[in-house]
């Protein structure tokens, strides 16, 4: 029986301490108009996206907003086709320079896996003993080196050698002794040291995060963290025991699980060992390795048992992120239009399965799925509602493909959500799911109509009275 977590009220800030106001404005002609949101993440292995404000630009370009803080915090703000970042800390003030604006085309609102340029955004009069000052120096030199590299690995099929002038960055912001940047530069060369080979994984986890803090909020920190830890219940598992990480799943046993983590000396810290558990559930849920309703029952385990605050925040995250696409929890809210520009959402069919699929008209399999699910259509139309979510660039195609076919379903395009693909998590077409009459998930993913999806329609309107 899976526990029900009840998380009302639990926030970041409540999770790490007191918020201090840090002050951001700034002026820019080519976003007079528009909304800045700014976020942050909330935790740096789910990267969920956490609203710091809102605010909008005034005709004439200006903008001030208040952001709370901590401790020095990574915010991005989205710029169109661009993405600007900057580390604000609590109780500072900075007037920001936006780049000119470069608007997102059509085809990139249309992508759901575009990725905005990233650019570190300047402030003005910035002192030089300042994080944004000192990043950006280091950054611009780093990257260069950190690229040279990994061309080198390319071309060598894995060997290279760091060149020594990259250490000599080590110097930079010496003389302020700011701690953030410190560490946001020492697990920089970890990741050039992971990189080369020269350090073992195992290696890399004694030098830099063995009997160290966890630095939760520092993006160099968690970035090394999420390489060196990569689908460590995989790695780390060794069938040939009997006492293993894939036996310890299998039992949904959390403390069978830390005794046989606790293995590696590494591990034997308590905090250490919460988080790349942490990870480690996150990454088996987007695998096919390990029971993934076990994997919750360990979630849920190690949310109440921590007595670390970010745990539990994390846990939350990933709980969030992962149960909407479980059977037995309410998927994705969605409203799409269909190609009558009526608005479409999964509320409207309680009381009815829904059959819902992402697809694209321009896909061979597609079509030939389309035949089968019109015979499915005529036969359980009255209790199985088919909503098929088109991927296709222009809503302009699918009405003409609709008008043309003898299909009676519901057809959607996905242009004014198109996000919904990552929502659902969709990596090919055609991807089915089973929406229950209570608008819970039932099969998720579900069987393809050429997969005998007709028994499986046939068992579940029987399990409803529905036949």
């Amino acid at each position: 029986m899976l526990k029900i977590i009840f998380l009302g009220g639990l926030t970041l800030l409540s999770a790490i301490g007191y918020a201090q106001k840090t002050r951001v404005e700034g002026s820019a002609a080519t976003y007079a108009g528009d909304s800045l949101f700014f976020k942050t993440y909330s935790d740096y292995i789910t990267y969920s996206e956490e609203s710091l404000s809102r605010i909008k630009v005034d005709s004439k370009g200006n903008f001030s907003t208040t952001l709370k803080v901590v401790e020095p915090t990574f915010v991005f703000v989205g710029l169109g086709a661009q993405r600007g970042y900057f580390f604000a800390e609590p109780g500072k003030s900075y007037t920001l320079i936006l780049p000119p604006k470069v608007p997102k085309t059509e085809e990139d609102r249309l992508n759901p896996f575009f990725k905005e340029e990233s650019i570190q955004l300047g402030i003005a009069n910035c002192p030089k003993n300042d994080i944004n000052y000192l990043t950006a120096i280091f950054d611009d030199n780093f990257n260069q080196e950190f690229s040279a590299i990994a061309q080198e690995i390319y071309k060598k099929k894995g060997k290279a050698t760091p060149n020594t002038s990259i250490y000599s960055l080590d110097t930079i912001g010496r003389k302020e002794n700011n701690p953030y940047f410190n560490a946001y530069k020492k697990y920089r060369f970890g990741l050039i040291q992971h990189l080369t080979m020269m350090y073992k994984s195992k290696g890399i986890s004694d030098k830099y995060f063995s009997q160290k803090p966890i630095l939760y909020q520092n993006p160099s920190y968690m970035e090394l963290f999420n390489q060196i830890y990569d689908r460590y219940f995989l790695f780390f598992n060794n069938p040939s025991k009997e006492d293993n990480v894939g036996s310890s799943i299998g039992a949904a046993s959390l403390t069978r699980l830390k005794k046989v983590l606790a293995k590696d000396s590494i591990l034997r810290d308590n905090k250490l060992q919460e988080l790349v558990i942490l990870k480690g559930i996150h990454d088996g849920f987007y695998e096919d390795n390990f029971s993934r309703k076990n994997l919750l029952i360990l979630l849920d385990s190690l949310y109440f048992s921590s007595t670390i605050p970010e745990h539990k925040y994390i846990a939350t995250n990933i709980r969030d992120k992962v149960i909407q696409l479980l059977p037995g929890y309410f998927p994705p809210m969605l409203k799409l239009y269909d190609v009558e520009g009526k608005a479409v959402s999964l509320d409207q069919f309680k009381g009815k399965f829904i059959y819902l699929n992402f697809c694209s008209i321009n896909s061979y399999t597609c079509l030939q799925d389309f035949a089968l699910l019109q015979k499915i259509h005529e036969k359980y139309g009255n209790k199985v509602e088919i909503i098929s979510i088109s991927t296709d660039p222009d809503i302009e195609d699918l009405k003409y493909f609709v008008k043309n076919k003898p299909y009676k379903w519901k057809f959607v395009h996905y242009g004014t959500n198109p996000d919904v693909i990552t929502r659902y998590d969709v990596r090919a077409y055609p991807t089915y799911f089973l929406i229950n009459p209570e608008g819970k998930m039932e099969v998720s993913p579900a069987p393809s109509p050429r997969e005998k999806l007709e028994i499986l329609l046939i068992n579940q309107l029987k399990n409803k009275d529905m036949l």
